[in-house]
């Protein structure tokens, strides 16, 4: 009996001892839910949240933005009044102004009007404060197949267009500059990606070569006696004259006092005229040059 009792008292203690550790982990477990549970379900909200925004911003397409620059340019020769533009030669200079302190890689296309030539998209890098330009040889360039070292030059077709030059962002990040191995991740602020670069266009027209034309004139001084000899007018004309033809001084000088002679002061048929001197006068005309300048804006899309 003795045994078999102490026996019964080890299990109940063990038993309660069971119980008592039981009781001390769910206690523990319900602390750990109350106090930490709140925590840890923000943090996997917010990660979530986090995660949802991150998406949301990568494919939102207001997160992209492209800057363009569109200047006109004239390129080659006009021989004729065909037109579009009076003859000359033509050329124009699109100047693209870095004015950041750090390098800017632009990409630019040619867009010509009767779209013979189609280009495909160029990439030109900028370095910081400095000037790259892009003019007619650059857009059109002639090469020479056998040459080693070809030198663009000059069409002498006239040929008129757009170039269309490219800036573009993603979220700010200026995404041109990764074209040109430059592996700077360079944020721009929203207000200044249209203010980046400074593009101006010079248009020049030049005289075409055999348009250089000669001129003449003759240079006559004559008098113009009355018909009563008793007074003498002195006078000199200047007359634009065809160096291929016959000229008779006379007849010029007559032909001008009737054309300006509408008051009837002089009457020639009463009067002498009298030839003292004459002289012919030669120029070449060759100064036809004519230049404009354009800024171009910015159009943010």
């Amino acid at each position: 009996m003795i045994i078999i009792k102490i026996i019964s008292t080890k299990l109940s203690c063990l038993h309660m001892m069971i119980r008592y550790v039981f009781t001390v982990i769910v206690v523990v477990f319900i602390l750990q839910f109350v106090i930490l549970g709140s925590n840890g379900t923000l943090t996997i909200k917010s990660a979530s949240t986090q995660s949802t925004q991150s998406t949301q911003s990568s494919n939102d397409l207001g997160s992209y933005k492209t800057v363009n620059y569109y200047a006109r340019f004239n390129c080659g020769a006009i021989s004729d009044d065909s037109g579009p533009l009076r003859p000359g030669k033509y050329d124009s200079d699109i100047t693209i102004f870095n004015k950041k302190s750090y390098p800017i890689t632009v990409i630019w296309k040619a867009i010509a009007i009767n779209q013979q030539v189609k280009n495909n998209f160029n990439i030109l890098n900028i370095p910081s404060e400095n000037i790259a330009n892009i003019n007619c040889a650059k857009i059109f360039p002639i090469q020479d197949n056998n040459a080693t070292n070809s030198i663009p030059a000059l069409s002498k077709e006239f040929t008129e267009g757009i170039i269309k030059l490219e800036i573009r962002f993603d979220n700010g990040l200026l995404v041109n500059n990764f074209l040109n191995n430059q592996n700077a991740n360079i944020i721009v602020n929203e207000s200044d990606i249209g203010n980046l670069i400074n593009v101006d266009v010079l248009h020049t027209v030049n005289t075409l070569d055999d348009l250089n034309k000669e001129v003449v004139y003759l240079k006559a001084d004559f008098s113009i006696l009355s018909k009563d000899k008793n007074k003498t007018s002195n006078f000199t004309a200047v007359f634009h004259i065809d160096p291929d033809k016959i000229v008779d001084p006379l007849s010029l000088i007559k032909n001008k006092i009737s054309a300006n002679n509408t008051d009837q002061k002089i009457d020639i048929n009463g009067s002498e005229i009298i030839i003292k001197d004459t002289e012919i006068i030669t120029n070449t005309l060759t100064d036809n040059h004519a230049l404009t300048v354009q800024r171009v804006d910015p159009i943010i899309s």
